[in-house]
């Protein structure tokens, strides 16, 4: 089964306790432990990707029925004993330490954006990211220099963000906030940056220009229209229309507004404007 992995390429997942981890590994090996894996499952690519498990023989099967129902795909798995650990140790495939191959991926629309910023003449600031969820596109945006603040009202996902940072030796700010509420710490605090992935609450697109500096920059993406006749979500409200935040942030430089689908044909907005000084 081991040359079957490393002929396959594939991530492999080490469902191990984390001090067995360091102690040996394969070389390219995810930690992941089985205690945490299910609350830690924003640290896997996205679902659809085939993976391999390795952890201890009796966990593994009903890991993998877990991680099935959860659409990911499991492609094999490497039952960790003596015998594997003296294979990998002769093929120089045996590490030791914390190193923990990266699975997660930011949004892509932050990837192109941050690809983008010096052709933009843009610089690094003070960043905020509304609905943050479990803190990749925060952590992201921290590792290119921006100084980010994380938003979100459910505690469970700031409590995966918070660690999400402190595995990646990031340092954020996370606030726990309801933006549907008039209780926002934060109303009088300006950002040279605001991102806004899958989310939306019409009344708060007003708001979120005034939270901008002079020169800062919006990135929005969220499902729009059309996404009723595929899958959720299908509540008119959480639609954007074609043009809608073209038509909203018009007082603003325009860089992207662009209409993607995702892989199961669902359509997302990617804007990116620029709100220069009056």
């Amino acid at each position: 089964m081991l040359d079957d992995w490393l002929a396959s390429g594939l991530p492999l997942i080490d469902c191990r306790p984390f001090a067995d981890y360091c102690r040996g590994h394969a070389a390219g090996a995810t930690s992941l432990p089985a205690g945490q894996l299910f609350e830690r499952l924003h640290e896997l690519p996205v679902p659809g990707q085939p993976l391999w498990l390795c952890g201890e023989a009796s966990e593994l099967p009903s890991m993998a029925d877990r991680l099935a129902a959860r659409r990911h795909e499991i492609a094999g798995i490497l039952s960790w004993d003596a015998g594997l650990q003296q294979r990998l140790q002769r093929q120089c495939l045996l590490q030791q330490g914390s190193r923990s191959r990266r699975l997660w991926r930011p949004a892509p629309l932050l990837q192109r954006f941050v690809g983008q910023m010096p052709a933009w003449g843009i610089a690094p600031g003070r960043g905020l990211d509304l609905a943050c969820g479990a803190g990749r596109d925060l952590v992201f945006l921290a590792e290119n220099g921006w100084q980010m603040t994380g938003v979100d009202y459910l505690p469970d996902a700031l409590g995966r963000a918070a660690r999400l940072a402190q595995d990646n030796r990031q340092a954020v700010t996370l606030l726990h906030c309801d933006l549907e509420k008039d209780d926002r710490p934060f109303r009088h605090q300006r950002f040279d940056l605001v991102c806004v992935m899958r989310y939306l609450h019409r009344p708060l697109l007003p708001w979120i220009r005034q939270l901008l500096n002079p020169g800062g920059v919006l990135v929005y993406q969220t499902f729009m229209q059309g996404c009723e006749k595929i899958s959720s979500p299908r509540n008119p409200n959480y639609l954007l229309a074609s043009g809608e935040l073209a038509d909203m942030f018009a007082d603003g430089e325009i860089l992207l507004d662009e209409r993607e689908l995702l892989a199961d044909g669902r359509p997302l907005s990617a804007f990116i404007a620029r709100f220069h000084p009056v």
